[in-house]
């Protein structure tokens, strides 16, 4: 009887752990021993310091790269699906309260001018009215603008935070689930005449360098959800994120030399129309089926 009682007890605690909402940062390698551990790493074109530049085909996250998450969300190195390679980072949410994953890339103080460069591929989008985020940035802990996909409608949007609040901007119609797209911010936080360019599957899809924000560093960025409700599936690869401290290059410019693995430069002329373009997406080895 006493041996029974103590397989009951310890039954009881493994399944009062299992039931604790789980808040969980740091490096995870699930799906790991898949990994091509040979592959040439990521190469980063961009003036200023290398924060992340990872393709995640050593089994480990690199640079200042962290994954966290909470409540039913998962956020690990998976071997499902890939740009390049063989293996990228899986951000799993549900519809279930605190349901959070995310990756979460630090950048050094005094930041002044942002590179962001990634490969997505949203695998499942969410319910009507939420979104499915791709990159944000933040400055003090305050979001100061991020590029996401509209659920339903499959938008790309910029949206920044105004002084007055927020303001969206539409980037590209139909953007399909299930393919891998590339996103590239350029971003110069400076109040009033904050800089930002934007390039997607290569081509320059918006420039400014009169956004209002209140913000003139910035110290983050964030690939995944930052609330709950924010249901889906994304797969991120060749992730290059850099911060520099000088003096900013100018916006609009060009795109510095692509990494391998880019099939177009900005201004190239594609044989198809705008909206077939955008929604192409690049190639690489699919996740699970469109679900758009």
């Amino acid at each position: 009887m006493k041996r029974w009682s103590r397989y009951l007890a310890a039954g009881a605690a493994a399944l009062a752990l299992l039931l604790v909402p789980a808040l969980v940062s740091g490096p995870s390698t699930a799906g790991a021993q898949a990994c091509v551990s040979g592959t040439a790493p990521a190469v980063d074109p961009y003036p200023g310091t290398t924060a992340v530049a990872a393709n995640f085909e050593t089994g480990s996250l690199d640079g200042r790269l962290q994954l966290s998450t909470a409540g039913t969300g998962a956020a690990s190195l998976s071997s499902a699906a890939a740009h390049s390679g063989t293996c990228s980072i899986r951000l799993h949410t549900t519809t279930d309260p605190e349901s959070l994953a995310k990756a979460s890339v630090g950048l050094g103080a005094g930041t002044r001018e942002i590179y962001a460069d990634g490969w997505f591929n949203i695998a499942t989008e969410g319910p009507v009215g939420n979104n499915v985020p791709y990159m944000r940035i933040f400055s003090g802990g305050v979001r100061i603008m991020d590029v996401f996909r509209q659920n339903v409608s499959h938008e790309l949007v910029l949206r920044t935070t105004t002084p007055q609040g927020f303001a969206y901007t539409s980037l590209a119609p139909n953007v399909r689930n299930g393919i891998w797209h590339r996103l590239v911010m350029h971003v110069v936080p400076n109040g009033p005449a904050t800089g930002v360019q934007i390039w997607w599957d290569g081509r320059s899809v918006f420039d400014s360098n009169t956004i209002n924000i209140v913000a003139t560093t910035a110290d983050t960025v964030q690939l995944g959800s930052e609330h709950d409700q924010q249901k889906g599936d994304i797969y991120v690869d060749d992730l290059v994120v850099n911060g520099g401290t000088g003096v900013p290059g100018p916006i609009p410019g060009v795109l510095p030399v692509p990494k391998p693995g880019i099939l177009k430069r900005p201004g190239e002329v594609d044989s198809g129309t705008d909206s077939e373009f955008l929604a192409q997406g690049r190639a690489g080895r699919a996740g699970p089926a469109d679900h758009a």
